[in-house]
C-alpha cells in the first residue's frame, strides 16, 4: 500500500489516540489498589486549593511521592494513597521538601504567613512569594496542604524503612550463674558470651570519639561538629525501637557524619555495638562486674618511673578522656558521669583497702581491657603500652598515693610555658561572670569557693590546690606585666607534679581566658568599681524570678524542708557568708573585694532563690543552679529566709 500524506496522518492519530487510551483512560478503569489510611476525599474547598496548588507550579519543586530510596520523609508511598487524586500529579524536581505527610506538622496560619513571605521562616529559600494570591486562596492552599498525609502531629523519630521496619537483635544467650562460691568470677565470661565485649571494642574503636565514653554525644570529636551527635541518655534513644537503632546504625544519619556501618561492619558486630549501647547508656542497669583477678598475661609491673614527665602525659590523658567520669579530683564525680551505672568508683576512697592493695597489674589490665558489664571503655584499642602506663603512674602517684612522687619542683619547674605565653594578654571579650560560673564547676572543689584552697576535695590531694587569694595576691609590676599569660600557661598546662589538670586538653581557648578574666578580677586587681552595681544586688529581684513561688514546686514535686537546706549552706555558703549569714566566712578573710555584706533582715524569698540560683552578677556570687539541684537551692533558700528572721511558710 502506497503511504499517502492521508494514511500517514491517520495513522499517527490512531497511535496518539491509542497510547492515550492505554496510558490515561485504561489505567483509571482497571487501577484499583487498595486504599491506604493517607487517603482521602476532598472537600469543596480543599480540591479548590488542590487546583490552585498545581495551577500555581508548587508541584514543579515539591513532590509528594516518598520512593524506596529516601529517607526520612515518611513510608513508601503505595498507589492507594492516590486513590481520589484526579488528575494523578506526582510532581517533578525535588527542590524544595516533599509534602506527602506534611499535614498537622505545621498550623494553617503558619504555611499563609510562609506563601505569602518564604525568607521570613527560612532565610535561604529559593520559593517566590504567592502575595499576588487573596487571603482565601491561600487558605484554601493550606487546607489541601492541612490534610495531606497520616495528618499526624507527631513528635517521634521517624519510622525505619525496609528493610529495616521488621529488625529484632538476637536473643541473649541465658547464662546460668554458677551456685559454687569457689567457682571463678561470672562477669567476663557472660560479658563476653552476650556479645558485649565485642560491642564495646566496635564502640570504643568506631564510635567513642564522637559520642564520648559517657554516651552523651560529647566525645573529644563531637564537639568540632555543627550536628552534635546523639546522647543516648535521653529519649528518644532509651525507647527507641531495635529496628531504628538496627537502621541508623546501618544507613547513618543524612545531614551528620554519622557513618553507614553497614559498609564495615558485618550484621552481628552491628546488633552488638547497639546492645553495649543500650545496655550502658540508654537503658543502664546496675550490674555485678565480678571480674576477678588480672590474667597472666596482665601479672605485669609498672615499667616506668614516676618522673615529671611520666607524671604529666599520664595527667594529659587523665583530663582528655577520664575526668569526665571520674572527676579531675578522682572521686567519681566526673561532669558527665550521670546516668552511669555501676556509678566510677572513688579513687580517694580512705575507708576503703580496695585501692591500697590494688597493684599495677590491675591498674593497667582495667585500663587496657575494661571492666566487664560497665562503660569503663577498652582503652588498649585508643592508647599505646607506654601511653597506658603513663596512666596508671598518674592514678598511683596522685589519687591512691601507693606509689612514691618524685621530689617536688621549684616552683619555676611546675609552670610549663614559653616566651610566646607569657606575653599573652586577656582579651576584651573575656567576661567575669561567665569565668566564675566556670570556676564553679570546675575548680571550686579543690580551690574553695572563696579561691582558699579548701575546696571539699581539697583533703584528698597532696600537694595541696593553692590558696589563690595568696598565691594570685598583687605582686610587683614586673610580675603583673606577664601575669596574663602564666595565669593562662598554668590553666593550660597544669601545674607539674599536682593533680591540677591540663585544662588545655580539654576547654577550649576562650573558656580558658574566662579562667583568666575571673581570677585575674577576683584575686589579684580586685572587682572593677561598678562592675557590680546593677540592680540585682541591692534587694530587687530579676525578672526571671519575680513570680517565684513555692506553690506548685511543693504540690507537684517535693516537700521543702528548710533543716535540709543547712547542710547544703554549710558547705556552699559558710566559707563566705558566716554560720549566722553576717559575711564574716573565714573564707572571705582576704578577699580583695572584703567581706560580703551581712544577710539582711527579711529578704524576700524570691530574692534569695534568684541570687542563690543565677547568682549576682559582677561579685563573687555565684549561681549555683549547675551544682546544686532544684530541691537543694528551695531548701536553702528556706533555711537562710529562717536565718534572717523570717518564718518559712508565714
Amino acid at each position: 500500500m502506497k503511504m499517502s500524506f492521508k494514511i500517514v496522518l491517520w495513522g499517527a492519530i490512531a497511535v496518539v489516540l491509542s497510547v492515550i487510551t492505554v496510558v490515561v483512560f485504561t489505567p483509571s478503569l482497571v487501577w484499583k489498589p487498595p486504599i491506604t489510611t493517607i487517603a482521602h476525599p476532598y472537600t469543596a474547598e480543599q480540591e479548590r486549593g488542590r487546583v490552585l496548588f498545581y495551577s500555581n507550579g508548587c508541584n514543579y519543586c515539591h513532590t509528594q511521592y516518598v520512593r524506596a530510596v529516601d529517607n526520612a520523609m515518611g513510608p513508601v508511598s503505595q498507589g492507594g494513597d492516590y486513590a481520589y487524586d484526579q488528575p494523578l500529579i506526582l510532581g517533578s524536581i525535588r527542590t524544595g521538601p516533599d509534602l506527602t505527610y506534611i499535614g498537622r506538622k505545621r498550623s494553617q496560619q503558619w504555611e499563609v504567613d510562609h506563601l505569602k513571605d518564604p525568607r521570613q521562616y527560612s532565610p535561604l529559600s529559593l520559593m517566590p512569594d504567592f502575595t499576588f494570591l487573596n487571603d482565601p486562596d491561600l487558605r484554601a492552599i493550606t487546607d489541601y496542604l492541612f490534610y495531606l498525609g497520616d495528618r499526624n502531629a507527631t513528635e517521634f523519630m521517624v519510622e525505619s524503612p525496609e528493610p529495616y521496619e521488621t529488625a529484632t537483635g538476637p536473643a541473649y544467650t541465658t547464662a546460668v550463674p554458677s551456685s559454687d562460691p569457689s567457682a571463678p568470677p561470672q562477669g567476663w565470661p557472660t560479658f563476653k558470651e552476650s556479645g558485649l565485649y565485642e560491642g564495646k571494642q566496635i564502640y570504643v574503636s568506631h564510635c567513642l570519639t564522637c559520642h564520648g565514653c559517657a554516651g552523651n554525644g560529647l566525645g573529644t570529636y563531637g564537639g568540632t561538629l555543627i550536628v552534635t551527635p546523639a546522647n543516648f541518655k535521653v529519649d528518644p534513644f532509651r525507647t527507641m525501637p531495635d529496628d531504628q537503632w538496627f537502621w541508623h546504625v546501618s544507613e547513618g544519619i543524612q545531614g551528620s557524619v554519622m557513618p553507614p556501618w553497614r559498609e564495615s561492619l558485618t550484621v552481628s558486630q552491628r546488633w552488638n555495638v547497639i546492645h553495649y549501647v543500650q545496655q550502658m547508656y540508654a537503658a543502664a542497669t546496675e550490674h555485678d562486674p565480678n571480674e576477678g583477678n588480672a590474667p597472666p598475661e596482665y601479672q605485669l609491673k609498672d615499667p616506668l618511673q614516676p618522673t615529671l614527665d611520666n607524671i604529666d602525659a599520664g595527667k594529659r590523658i587523665w583530663t582528655r578522656e577520664c575526668a569526665v567520669c571520674h572527676g579531675d579530683a578522682a572521686r567519681g564525680e566526673g561532669i558527665f558521669r550521670a546516668g552511669i551505672e555501676p556509678v566510677p568508683p572513688d579513687f580517694q576512697n580512705s575507708a576503703s583497702a580496695v585501692y591500697q592493695s590494688t597493684t599495677d597489674s590491675d591498674y593497667f589490665w582495667r585500663i587496657s581491657e575494661g571492666v566487664p558489664w560497665t562503660a569503663m571503655p577498652t582503652w588498649k584499642l585508643v592508647y599505646n603500652e607506654t601511653e597506658r602506663w603513663q596512666l596508671v603512674t598518674f592514678i598511683r602517684t596522685m589519687f591512691t598515693k601507693t606509689t612514691p612522687q618524685p621530689p617536688q619542683p621549684t616552683e619555676a619547674q611546675k609552670v610549663t610555658t614559653t616566651p610566646v605565653m607569657k606575653a599573652l594578654k586577656l582579651p576584651a571579650i573575656a567576661t567575669y561572670d561567665v569565668g566564675r560560673q566556670q570556676f564553679l564547676v570546675q575548680c571550686a572543689h579543690c580551690h574553695g569557693l572563696a579561691g582558699d584552697g579548701k575546696g571539699w576535695d581539697a583533703s584528698f590531694l597532696d600537694p595541696k590546690p593553692a590558696d589563690l587569694q595568696q598565691k594570685l595576691a598583687p605582686t610587683v609590676t614586673g610580675i603583673m606585666d606577664s601575669y596574663d599569660g602564666i595565669t593562662f600557661s598554668k590553666i593550660t598546662n597544669g601545674m607539674r607534679d599536682t593533680a591540677m589538670p591540663t585544662w588545655g586538653e580539654f576547654l577550649n581557648t576562650r573558656m580558658r581566658w574566662e579562667d583568666v578574666k575571673y581570677l585575674k578580677d577576683s584575686y589579684t586587681t580586685g572587682l572593677p568599681a561598678g562592675l557590680n552595681a546593677s540592680h540585682y544586688g541591692k534587694g530587687d529581684v530579676p525578672l526571671p524570678y519575680v513570680r517565684t513561688s513555692t506553690g506548685i514546686f511543693e504540690s507537684e514535686i517535693a516537700t521543702i524542708v528548710p533543716a535540709d537546706g543547712k547542710a547544703v549552706y554549710d558547705k556552699y555558703c559558710l566559707t563566705c557568708h558566716g554560720a549566722k549569714g553576717q559575711g564574716d566566712g573565714p573564707g572571705a578573710a582576704n578577699l580583695l573585694g572584703g567581706h560580703p555584706a551581712p544577710f539582711a533582715k527579711g529578704m524576700s524569698l524570691p530574692y534569695v532563690f534568684g541570687a542563690t540560683r543565677g547568682g549576682i552578677p559582677g561579685t563573687h556570687m555565684y549561681g549555683f543552679q549547675p551544682v546544686l539541684s532544684e530541691l537543694d537551692i528551695w531548701n536553702v533558700t528556706a533555711y537562710i529566709v529562717q536565718l534572717t528572721g523570717g518564718k518559712w511558710g508565714g
